[in-house]
């Protein structure tokens, strides 16, 4: 995943009619939308928005298209409307009209605000001083990027090079252009010289000079023909002198097309192409032999030995000698006299070029470097994790592996810090820095320097536990916000929440959150009885539904170990509870005595947190009749999913048991003391499960041979529900490296 996804990207160009730098924005638009960037585009529009709409890029109208007051007063208003509704974090300008109106606004607004310089921009004083390039800016060719630096004095290092980026997909050797030959009545037998560029009086010079010596290419092959497309305040003229030539031979030698959006199809049809700039590269990706010439000089056939020179100006013969009628015909009458497969080999050469050094992907990863550059300074974390970490409790230990691994596959230089019991230990096991759970000031120290405080996994926000855990975790949080640091629960289970105190007290840290996503619709349900405000809330999934993988061979070696290789199984995971019945204990025994007896099934205790659940798995196991079995050594959750995944059906006090079962498609029988258990097993679908007050050797024996019963229809859905969830726990990293990511702009 692109480390910007979710940023919110605003263009700003004068419009998105036919152009070099309308059709530049128009392909780093959507490139940046397909890597995850929100994009937006202001624009006064054109002939690219439908373009734009349909890569679902939304574009506004603003009249930027010229320096009117009325118009620059209308668009500066229209620009902070967009950037303020839609949360927009980075501005990039592409011409000066909507940069100098950035460039206020980032004054007011805040945002980072950078640049691309498409073209030589007036030195004049009066322009240099109206003239804002942002906090950094790209140039499309490096004699723009020295302009840059020696007429604007930007320093080098905010300065950076890009390319004009051709999309292959669109220009290619296979382009369609039988509706082109259609409409303007060519056959097979006509040769076709292109010239493609925008038709205004500083840009149409190659389109006059190839009218003028269309004559001559006219007596060197009556049957060629000139295409010029494009649209712009010369048009008429072009036009006009067109109709001259055409009447002189009597037919239609010269074609202007005016304004047009399928110029692949135009280019894919020519035999040569006159022209600059992004429309060179364009013909140069059809593999077309190309003349440069254009409103700023001419360089004639491009060949290998003239890159060099060429891509110094960006194809736009910038600062050599002009167009001449002389220059042009003997280039082009060169090239129609010259050996198919030499032409051939031309082609190959420029369209090579263009798909290794100009891609819409380079261009892309040029702005994101660009992007990456301008990021504010990073706070010393980006993520502070707290939970219920280093109590040795294997469910808790999962989410945060979980955390830390969904982030770095985001991520991989994401920089973490985490809250535990046993800071040493974590910090070796996650590779980590950490801090004890205990040592407050260190903690609010943390709290300073981070960006976001991510209070993981668990059910953390309760007071079933104590209230003095409620305590301390509604105190980190208010602390964050307090020193200014984002706060997401990350898939948090909610409650239960038994007094009034403490209720007050966790709506007052939750309104502070700046996302909430949630394991299960209970806890969905609980904020909505406490009547939170907060509506950056959703229901994703436990972290623990990413682990999917089982380690096989690891979990052979544990079950060797305990003489359970080859025996039929079932799997007990409980936890010692202060509501216990007197008779769980003999309860429990005679279950496990009855499935040996009739399904030959021993029971494998799986103790979760050992230092909790050690106790009471060890006293089940003395009062049953047959051989019980218990997982002493530590276990891996690969392991432990394989294990769970060998057994007949999971009997599950403790959460994550449940998840583990489920994720390794092992039916479960859960058994409640909480109410986030009855939850989770009502999203996976299951209905077999019976709160503590009611167990009964007889009860569990019936929702035992039920789930047996069915097993093959549990596994299936299991496998369907586990494979949503886990695709929901993904979005989890996503949008906490989303907020971080917001704040690095």
């Amino acid at each position: 995943m692109n480390s910007f996804e979710g940023t919110k990207v605003l263009m700003a160009l004068m419009g998105m009619d036919i152009g070099g730098a309308e059709t530049h924005v128009l392909e780093l638009c959507k490139a940046l939308k397909d890597r995850g960037l929100d994009v937006h585009v202001v624009s006064n529009g054109g002939i690219y928005e439908n373009d734009l709409v349909e890569h679902g890029i939304k574009h506004h109208h603003a009249p930027m298209h010229n320096k009117k007051p009325a118009n620059l007063i209308s668009s500066y208003k229209i620009l902070e409307k967009v950037i303020r509704e839609h949360d927009i974090n980075l501005v990039h300008a592409h011409a000066r009209i909507p940069a100098f109106l950035c460039g206020l606004l980032q004054k007011k607004v805040g945002f980072v605000f950078v640049t691309t310089a498409h073209a030589h921009f007036n030195n004049a004083l009066a322009y240099r001083l109206l003239t804002n390039f942002g906090d950094a800016s790209l140039a499309v060719a490096e004699d723009i990027k020295e302009n840059l630096i020696k007429n604007y004095r930007m320093n080098p290092q905010d300065a950076f090079l890009t390319i004009n980026g051709i999309n292959m997909d669109t220009f290619g050797v296979n382009a369609d252009y039988s509706g082109i030959s259609s409409e303007f009545d060519l056959s097979a037998d006509n040769k076709t010289i292109v010239n493609v560029s925008r038709m205004d009086k500083d840009m149409s010079h190659a389109a006059h000079r190839l009218i003028e010596i269309a004559p001559s290419i006219h007596e060197k092959d009556p049957n060629c023909r000139i295409i010029i497309v494009g649209g712009g305040n010369d048009l008429d003229a072009v036009s006009a002198k067109a109709e001259v030539v055409n009447s002189a031979l009597n037919l239609q030698k010269v074609i202007v097309t005016g304004t047009r959006t399928d110029v692949s199809k135009f280019l894919g049809m020519a035999d040569i192409f006159v022209g600059v700039s992004r429309s060179a590269l364009e013909a140069m990706a059809c593999a077309k032999p190309v003349i440069l010439a254009g409103g700023q000089g001419y360089l004639g056939l491009f060949e290998p030995s003239m890159k060099e020179v060429a891509v110094k100006t960006n194809f736009t013969c910038r600062g050599h000698s002009e167009v001449t009628q002389e220059a042009l015909r003997r280039d082009v009458l060169a090239l129609m006299d010259m050996p198919a497969d030499k032409m051939a080999e031309l082609g190959n050469f420029a369209q090579e070029m263009v798909k290794t050094e100009y891609s819409v992907d380079k261009m892309a990863k040029d702005a994101i470097e660009l992007y990456h550059a301008v990021r504010k300074p990073r706070k010393a974390t980006d993520a502070l994790i707290s939970g219920y970490y280093g109590s040795n409790n294997h469910g808790d230990d999962a989410l945060l592996r979980s955390v830390v691994e969904d982030l770095r596959e985001i991520d991989p230089n994401i920089r973490i810090s985490v809250i535990s019991k046993r800071p040493k230990e974590t910090e070796g096991i996650y590779n980590v820095k950490t801090l004890y759970r205990f040592n407050l000031p260190a903690i609010i120290r943390a709290l300073k320097q981070t960006n976001l405080l991510i209070m993981g996994g668990g059910s953390l926000i309760q007071d079933l536990t104590s209230t003095r855990s409620l305590v301390y975790y509604t105190f980190v949080m208010k602390r964050a916000a307090k020193n200014r640091a984002k706060i997401m629960l990350y898939a948090n289970g909610i409650g239960p929440l038994t007094e009034d105190k403490n209720k007050r007290r966790a709506v007052d840290a939750l309104e502070k959150a700046e996302e909430i996503t949630l394991r299960d619709g209970g806890s969905l349900q609980t904020l909505e009885n406490l009547r939170l405000k907060n509506s950056n809330v959703q229901v994703t999934a436990d972290a623990a539904f990413r682990f999917r993988q089982a380690d096989q061979e690891g979990a052979k070696a544990l079950l060797n170990k305990i003489h359970l290789v080859g025996n039929k199984y079932f799997c007990v995971s409980l936890r010692g509870w202060r509501s216990l019945k007197d008779d769980f204990i003999t309860e429990m025994a005679v279950f496990c005595d009855h499935m040996m007896e009739k399904h030959g099934l021993a029971p494998l205790f799986i103790p979760m947190q050992p230092s909790n659940d050690a106790e009471i798995s060890t006293k089940i196991m003395e009062k049953i009749r047959y051989k019980g079995y218990y997982l002493e050594d530590e276990f891996t959750i690969e392991e432990v999913l394989a294990i769970i995944g060998g057994a007949e059906f999971m009997l599950g006090m403790r959460l994550h048991s449940i998840i583990y079962a489920a994720n390794a498609g092992t039916p479960v029988v859960g058994l409640v003391y909480d109410p986030k258990v009855s939850a989770m097993m009502e999203d996976l679908g299951q209905t077999t499960y019976t709160n503590l007050e009611d167990i009964s050797a007889m009860r569990l024996i019936v929702l035992s041979e039920k789930v047996m019963k069915n097993r093959d229809e549990i596994v299936e859905q299991l496998t369907q529900k586990t494979a949503v969830l886990a695709d929901k726990s993904e979005k989890n990293a996503k949008i906490a490296y989303n907020i971080i990511s917001r704040d690095l702009f």
